[in-house]
């Protein structure tokens, strides 16, 4: 065995400790790396739960998602953001009658009404939205005893002014008819959740409401469109009978003679003159082609310089038909007024039908009248009365442009009393309040705010959750198959090649 001598021990011992103290500093780093790759994915836990934790806070006072469906179905309309953020200033609570997980996981019609009642509540500070099982609280509704509640209806309350309103879901969804009447069933084709709850908030909202009575004992027309879409901007709506009341309540504000098939007894229409006597009080007419000659309506409308011919109002202008079944169906004009400011030069269209020509007299008594409405020009008459019908040639014709709604105003030193007549109840007919292109509703409301004093009304669309179909023709077809299943693969395919040469070769 060969003997290490002293020398080789100390380099032995020097290489081992310097050895050791690599092993000490390797270790070292080591460590440290370690420490620090720890608290770096500390910090990034952190920082991701922090970030988590603001975009939580921020998600429920913003609206951080995008709508990309079609027709944005969770999107506020315009005129709802405006009225939340700038006009509601009372502090209104909004109940969902259900609990938050199980409403909006029902279906997507049931989503779409809650993101739209969330949204509402994240543009108003002035909105408290709560969702609670009716189940586990029967206090609640005990505090609505008469009122019909169940599980889904929408419950809206101002504590200011003490109203309420509830809305269930028959009201804030659209049904398709046709798919109910044939099959039994209940499809949802549409929502107006956000029509629904923005009415709602005006109505409970409203300190000074306006009450409009719509007269009922002579065989009057369905006026339900017009009730509710009054009642849907904010109106206290009510019938009222000139037959059983022995003077008009003192707090209504209108009077709506909606297309009576009877003529009206004088003692009745005294009523209405006692009542248009106070300052502020409004009369509304809508006549009808289905009415007899109405001698008594005819002088109580006489008295304000206001008269409705007994014929219909035809048209022989093509460009202004809205029907091709009938020449008596067609767009109006209307009038540059103080009444009309919100649908005057408006790109929507403006219909009516079987409309009576509505005339004027010179000022009668301090009554001033307006035209609010007319035809288009080449215009014609055509007589209601049979034995006049029976001669009529429309060469021989009164032609040109009538008169379709006229506003006569009286009163001094205080607020204007008024009566409004229009030719035609289907002017305010469900069909022409609900087409999307029609102006007819914002031409009502925008007449009924300008007389009340209030804020113009708000007019939402409906949210329509049929799929949006996407039509070409065969050779559309064909020209986009070519180009989805060849051009864009070999094109593909091409660069792929293209990109695996160049990396081979370098």
């Amino acid at each position: 065995m060969k003997k290490i001598s002293k020398k080789e021990t100390k380099e032995i011992k020097e290489t081992k400790e310097q050895t050791t103290a690599e092993e000490k500093a390797f270790k070292k780093r080591r460590l440290k790396r370690r420490i620090l790759s720890s608290a770096f994915t500390a910090l990034v836990i952190i920082a991701i739960i922090a970030l988590n934790v603001v975009v939580g806070i921020i998600s429920d006072k913003q609206n951080t998602s995008a709508d990309l469906t079609d027709g944005s179905i969770y999107t506020l309309s315009d005129e709802s953001r405006e009225y939340l953020q700038n006009t509601l200033s009372s502090d209104v609570t909004i109940t969902v009658l259900c609990s938050e997980t199980e409403f909006s996981a029902q279906d997507m019609s049931y989503k779409q009404a809650d993101e739209i009642l969330k949204n509402m509540a994240r543009e108003s500070p002035h909105i408290t939205l709560s969702y609670l099982d009716l189940n586990s609280s029967p206090n609640f509704a005990a505090e609505f005893a008469g009122e019909t509640l169940a599980e889904n209806y929408v419950v809206a309350e101002c504590e200011k002014t003490g109203r309420y309103k509830i809305i269930p879901p028959y009201d804030y969804f659209v049904f398709n008819q046709s798919y109910l009447e044939y099959y039994g069933a209940y499809v949802v084709e549409g929502s107006v959740i956000e029509q629904e709850t923005i009415s709602a908030l005006m109505y409970i909202t409203n300190e000074t409401p306006v009450k409009v009575a719509f007269a009922e004992g002579y065989g009057e027309s369905d006026s339900t469109a017009l009730k509710n879409l009054l009642q849907k901007n904010g109106y206290d709506v009510e019938t009222l009978s000139l037959v059983t009341t022995s003077e008009i309540p003192e707090d209504t504000d209108y009077v709506v003679l909606f297309a009576p098939s009877a003529d009206i007894d004088k003692t009745q229409l005294e009523k209405l003159d006692k009542f248009l006597e106070t300052d502020g009080k409004n009369v509304v007419y809508f006549a009808s082609t289905v009415q007899p000659k109405t001698p008594n309506i005819d002088e109580f409308l006489n008295r304000w310089g206001i008269s409705v011919g007994y014929d219909v109002i035809g048209q022989t202008d093509t460009s202004v038909l809205t029907s091709s079944d009938t020449l008596f169906a067609h767009l109006q004009e209307i009038c540059d007024t103080k009444y009309t400011q919100t649908v005057y030069g408006s790109q929507m269209y403006t219909f009516g039908a079987h409309m009576r020509p509505v005339y004027t007299s010179d000022e009668k008594d301090g009554a001033v009248t307006t035209v609010l409405m007319k035809t288009f020009d080449k215009a014609y008459l055509y007589p209601l009365d049979n034995a006049l019908a029976e001669d009529f040639d429309i060469e021989k014709a009164d032609s040109g442009v009538f008169n379709d709604a006229v506003i006569a105003e009286r009163g001094y030193g205080g607020e204007k009393s008024r009566v409004c007549v229009f030719g035609s109840e289907m002017f305010a007919s469900n069909l022409y309040l609900s087409y999307t292109n029609s102006n007819n509703a914002d031409f009502l409301v925008g007449m009924w705010n300008y007389i009340s004093g209030r804020q113009q009304g708000i007019t939402i669309k409906q949210k329509s959750f049929m799929p949006a179909v996407f039509e070409i023709n065969v050779k559309t077809a064909n020209v986009m198959a070519i180009l989805l299943c060849i051009v864009i693969p070999i094109c593909v395919i091409a660069l792929g090649i293209i990109v695996w040469v160049r990396r081979r070769h370098r």
